[in-house]
């Protein structure tokens, strides 16, 4: 929850009106909610020096649902690594592809990476909306290449 927030908070700040930033990463956070919607994801970690330095989960059908680095740790080929480590994981249950939500500071993140603009959407969160692309890649296992 903390690099979620703290993340959302720095790094999403530049592309979202104070409203949006308040909605979508609510002080404090709510835990149950958390807990809830993680419960039915697979979470990666990354740490660096003990400290967790961020995050990415996803489901074995292809969605990366959340992938967030702490902004300490920004720029720094964290997210990059857990991006890899979820295509790794996804590529060897046979997923197809990858799909994802990402916002306006993520967009060029997942540009380099491979995606393709599927939609640019307009989501509600807690009375504001909020822009975000959603995208995917499609992965060629070995076996089918």
């Amino acid at each position: 929850m903390e690099i979620y927030t703290a993340s959302i908070r720095s790094l999403a700040a530049p592309y979202y009106s104070p409203d949006q930033i308040a909605a979508w990463a609510p002080v404090p956070p709510d835990a149950a909610r958390w807990q809830e919607r993680l419960s039915h994801l697979h979470t990666i970690v990354a740490k660096s020096d003990g400290v967790l330095a961020g995050f990415a989960s996803y489901t074995h059908d292809g969605y990366l649902d959340f992938l967030f680095t702490h902004p300490t740790f920004a720029r720094r080929g964290v997210a990059t690594s857990l991006y890899q480590r979820v295509e790794s994981a996804l590529r060897a249950v046979s997923a197809q592809r990858v799909t994802t939500h990402a916002s306006l500071a993520a967009r060029p993140f997942f540009d380099r990476h491979g995606f393709q603009l599927d939609a640019e959407e307009y989501v509600e969160c807690r009375g504001v909306y909020l822009r975000r692309f959603a995208m995917h890649k499609q992965l060629r296992n070995e076996r089918n290449v």
